[in-house]
C-alpha cells in the first residue's frame, strides 16, 4: 500500500478516482524537466514505495487507508475488473471457464484433519469420475462375472464367457476397453476360456486393432492369448494385420516382442512379405511373390540398388539406435544386407560400427549368429576390440547357446593375437570350466580349443564354414591354432587332475576328456593321466547314465487343450485330497468321521467345521508341490561305470593312442592301480574284457605284466577261464591263459 502522506518538497495533486492523476494526467517520461517515474529522491511527481513505519499502514494493505486499492480499475461498464460483476471470465455462464474442478475442503486453520472423512471424500471423487464414462456400467457388471470366472474352482467356465460378451458386445464396446489395465484381464481370461467358435468372435473383433493392441501396455496381453490359444487361421489373420507397420512396430519397446512371436509363427510366405517392408516403402503397401531376398528387389534394375540398400540400412538404424535388434526378423533383414552390401565397403563399416555393441543380442538365430561373424570378419581392428569387449559379460551364455557357440569358435579361428585371444576368452571360461563342459554346445568350444579341425569331432561342412573366416587373419593357421593349445594346455591339465570324477562322471563328458588326453603332452598329459586312471580303477566307480540324450532347446511342447489341463489339474488334486484322508482315516479306526467318508472322499463340511479344514487343504497343497519338484527334478541312474556303453567307447578311444606314447601312458597307470578285487569284477564283465584285450594290443609292452597280475592270483585265472562271454575267451586267448 503506498502511503497516503509522501515524503519530500514535492506535492501531489488530489485525486478525482482512486488510483487515478488528477485531470487524467498520465506520468510523464523522465526528461530535462521532468520526474522519472516511481522517483525514489523525491523531487519528482511520482510517489515513493516507502517502507512501513511502526505506526503506518502495512505495505500493500487492503484495508488500510491508501490512496487507490489493489485491482481497483473500473471497467467499461463501472464494474471492477476482477471483481464480481459480469466481466469476469470465470463467471458462471462463460463457455471458457473450463469444467469445476472438486476437491476435498481442507481443514480451517486449527482444526484437526478427519482422515476418514477425506479418503472418503477422495473415494466419492474418483467414483463421480469413472462413472461419467459411457462403458462405467457396462463393465462394472463384467468384471462381476470375471471374478466368478477367474475362481479355480468354477465349472463350466465357456458360459460365464458367453454372458461377459452378451454384457461387452454393444456398439465398439470391446475395441474401447482393451486398452485399461482392469478389462483387459477380463478379455485376457476370455479369450482363454472361451469355447472355439466364440473366441474366434472375440478375436474377429480385436482385429482390426491389432497395431494399437501391440503397443499398448495392458492390450499386448490380449494379443499374446490370441496367438497361444487362438486357431491357425486367427494366427495368420493376425500377421496379415501388421501389413504396413511392420517396421514402426520393430521399433517399438513393447510391439517388437510380440512382432518376433508372431514372425516365428507365420508361414514362409508370410515372413518373405515382413521382410519386405524392410525393404523399402514400395513395398509397405504392395508384396511381391516373386521378390523373396533383398537381392531379388535390384535383380532386374541394378541402378535400383544403392536406393533398396539405404532404405535397408536407414530401417536398421532406426531399429539399431532403439536396442531392439534381438529379433528373428532383423536378424534375417540384417544377414541379407551384409550379404548384399559385401561390395561396398563404406555402408559396411559404417552398419558393423552401429552393430558392434548389439552383437550379444544377434546371436540367439542362426540368421543373427550369421550376421554376427560377418560384422566381425568385416570389422576394422578397433571395431573388433570393441566387439570382444561386449561380449565378456555374456561369454559363458554366448559358449552354452545353440548358434552362439558358432559366433565364438568363428572368432577363436580368425582371431591373430592368441595372447589377447586366451586373455579375453579363455580366462573368463575357465571359472566355469564345469559348466561349460556340461552343456553339449559349450563342449564343442572346448573340443574346438583342444582340437581345432577334427573331423572326429565335427562335421566337414561346420570346419569348411569356419575356416572361411581365415582369408580376413594375416596369420598362418597352424600356427595360430598351436598357440592357442599351447597357452590353455596345463590350465585344462590341472582342472581334471583336481577333479577327474567329474571329467568322466558322464559319456557325453568322457568324449571331450579324451580329446584333451589325447592331444596334451608332456607332464600336463601324465598329471591328468595318473589321475583319471585312478578313477576307473576304484571299486565303487559310477557315472550318470544318460543314454538318452540332451533334449533339443527348440522342441515345443504339444499344445493341449484348455479345459483338460484344467480337469486333470482338478483330478489330481482330488487324489491328493483323497490320499490325505484315507491316511487320516486309517490311523483313527475309531473316529466317527471314518464312516462318513464314502469311496475315500469327505463330504463337504459347513459352518465352522469348514474353517477347520482349510489348513488341512493348505497342507495339503504345500505337500502336492513338494511331491512335484521331486519328480521334476528326479535323481540321476547311476551305473557301473565300466559296464556303460558309452564310457566302454571312451575308454577304447583314451587306450587307442597310448601305443605312440613315451613315457608313462595312461594304460600303463590304468594296470598299475587295478587291485586283485576290482580285476575279479573286471574278468567277470564282457565290456572290462575288452577294456583289457583293446589295453595289450595298443600296448603290447604291457602283455606280459597284465599276464602276470592275472596269472599272480589262482582264483583270477579260474575266473577268466569260467566266464563264457566273447571277451573274456578273446582275452584268455591274447594272454594264452587257461590252455
Amino acid at each position: 500500500m503506498v502511503s497516503s502522506e509522501p515524503k519530500g518538497p514535492a506535492k501531489v495533486a488530489k485525486t478525482t478516482s482512486p488510483g487515478k492523476p488528477a485531470n487524467g494526467q498520465k506520468f510523464k517520461p523522465g526528461g530535462a524537466g521532468g520526474a522519472r517515474k516511481f522517483d525514489k529522491s523525491g523531487g519528482g511527481p511520482g510517489k515513493k514505495f516507502d517502507k512501513p513505519g511502526a505506526n503506518g499502514p502495512r505495505k500493500f494493505d487492503k484495508s488500510g487507508s491508501g490512496a487507490f486499492k489493489k485491482f481497483d480499475k473500473p471497467g467499461p461498464d463501472g464494474a471492477k475488473k476482477f471483481g464480481g460483476g459480469g466481466g469476469n471470465k470465470f463467471a458462471e455462464g462463460n463457455k471458457f471457464r473450463g469444467k469445476p474442478q472438486a476437491q476435498p475442503q481442507a481443514p480451517a486453520e486449527g482444526e484437526k484433519q478427519d482422515w476418514n472423512k477425506f479418503k472418503q471424500e477422495k473415494k466419492d471423487l474418483k467414483l463421480k469420475r469413472k462413472s461419467s464414462k459411457d462403458t462405467y456400467e457396462i463393465t462394472k457388471e463384467a468384471k462381476q462375472i470375471y471374478e466368478k470366472l477367474r475362481c479355480r474352482k468354477t465349472e463350466n467356465k465357456d458360459k460365464l464367457v458367453e454372458q461377459i460378451y452378451k454384457v461387452l458386445n454393444v456398439g465398439d464396446t470391446i475395441s474401447k476397453v482393451v486398452k485399461a489395465h482392469d478389462t483387459a484381464r477380463v478379455l485376457q481370461c476370455m479369450l482363454k476360456y472361451a469355447s472355439p467358435a466364440l473366441r474366434a468372435e472375440i478375436s474377429e473383433q480385436l482385429l482390426p486393432f491389432t497395431v494399437i493392441m501391440c503397443q499398448s501396455k495392458y492390450a499386448q496381453f490380449c494379443v499374446q492369448r490370441m496367438l497361444k490359444y487362438g486357431s491357425p487361421a486367427t494366427k495368420s489373420k493376425l500377421v496379415d494385420s501388421l501389413y504396413g507397420q511392420i517396421v514402426r512396430l520393430a521399433g517399438h519397446s513393447i510391439a517388437s516382442g510380440l512382432l518376433d512371436t508372431m514372425y516365428q509363427s507365420a508361414t514362409p510366405q508370410q515372413r518373405i512379405h515382413m521382410r519386405q517392408e524392410f525393404y523399402g516403402d514400395l513395398y509397405r503397401k504392395a508384396k511381391d511373390s516373386n521378390v523373396k531376398t533383398l537381392s531379388d528387389t535390384y535383380k532386374e534394375a541394378t541402378n535400383m540398388k544403392a536406393s533398396i540398400l539405404g532404405s535397408v540400412k536407414a530401417n536398421l538404424d532406426h531399429v539399431a539406435n532403439k536396442q531392439l535388434v534381438d529379433s528373428s526378423l532383423v536378424h534375417a533383414v540384417m544377414l541379407e544386407y551384409l550379404r548384399a552390401c559385401d561390395e561396398d565397403e563404406e555402408k559396411l563399416e559404417e552398419t558393423v560400427t552401429a552393430f558392434a555393441a548389439l552383437v550379444p543380442h544377434m546371436l540367439s538365430t542362426k540368421e543373427g549368429s550369421e550376421a554376427g561373424v560377418i560384422c566381425f570378419y568385416k570389422s576394422t581392428p578397433k571395431n573388433r576390440r570393441a566387439i570382444i569387449k561386449n561380449i565378456k559379460e555374456h561369454l559363458l551364455k554366448i559358449a552354452t547357446h545353440e548358434h552362439g557357440h558358432v559366433f565364438l569358435i568363428s572368432l577363436l579361428n580368425s582371431l591373430d593375437d592368441t595372447k589377447a585371444t586366451k586373455k579375453a576368452i579363455y580366462d573368463h571360461l575357465h571359472g566355469d570350466l564345469k559348466t561349460l563342459v556340461g552343456n553339449q554346445y559349450g563342449r564343442r568350444v572346448v573340443q574346438w580349443l583342444v582340437a581345432p579341425g577334427d573331423t572326429t569331432c565335427f562335421h566337414p561342412e561346420f570346419i569348411r564354414v569356419v575356416d572361411e573366416g581365415l582369408a580376413f587373419g594375416k596369420k598362418e593357421k597352424e600356427l595360430r591354432r598351436k598357440e592357442i593349445f599351447e597357452q590353455i594346455e596345463a590350465p585344462i591339465a590341472q582342472a581334471i587332475a583336481e577333479e577327474a570324477d567329474f571329467w568322466l562322471s558322464n559319456s557325453h563328458i568322457g568324449l571331450v576328456t579324451a580329446d584333451i588326453l589325447n592331444h596334451i603332452q608332456g607332464e600336463s598329459y601324465e598329471k591328468a593321466a595318473a589321475a583319471l586312471a585312478q578313477v576307473v580303477a576304484q571299486p565303487d566307480w559310477r557315472i550318470s547314465a544318460d543314454a538318452a540324450g540332451p533334449v533339443p532347446q527348440d522342441k515345443k511342447k504339444p499344445h493341449n487343450d484348455v479345459e483338460a489341463i484344467i480337469a486333470e489339474a482338478t483330478k489330481q488334486r482330488r487324489k491328493l485330497l483323497n490320499a490325505d484322508s484315507s491316511s487320516s482315516s486309517s490311523s483313527d479306526e475309531g473316529d466317527e468321521d471314518g464312516d462318513e467318508e464314502e469311496d475315500g472322499e469327505k463330504e463337504p463340511q459347513t459352518g465352522e467345521d469348514e474353517d477347520e479344514t482349510e489348513p488341512e487343504l493348505k497342507k495339503t497343497k504345500k505337500e502336492a508341490n513338494k511331491s512335484k519338484a521331486k519328480v521334476e527334478e528326479p535323481a540321476a541312474a547311476l551305473v557301473i561305470g565300466i559296464e556303460e556303453a558309452g564310457m566302454h567307447i571312451v575308454l577304447k578311444k583314451i587306450l587307442k593312442n597310448d601305443g605312440k606314447r613315451e613315457g608313462h601312458p595312461f594304460s600303463q597307470k590304468l594296470l598299475q592301480s587295478l587291485s586283485t578285487d576290482v580285476l575279479k569284477v573286471w574278468l567277470g564283465v564282457n565290456r572290462s574284457c575288452f577294456v583289457l584285450l583293446k589295453l595289450v594290443e595298443e600296448s603290447p609292452a604291457l602283455l606280459e605284466d597284465c599276464k602276470k597280475a592275472i596269472a599272480a592270483e589262482k582264483s583270477l585265472s579260474q575266473t577268466l577261464v569260467k566266464q563264457k562271454t566273447l571277451g573274456a575267451k578273446l582275452l584268455a586267448a591274447k594272454l594264452n591263459i587257461g590252455k
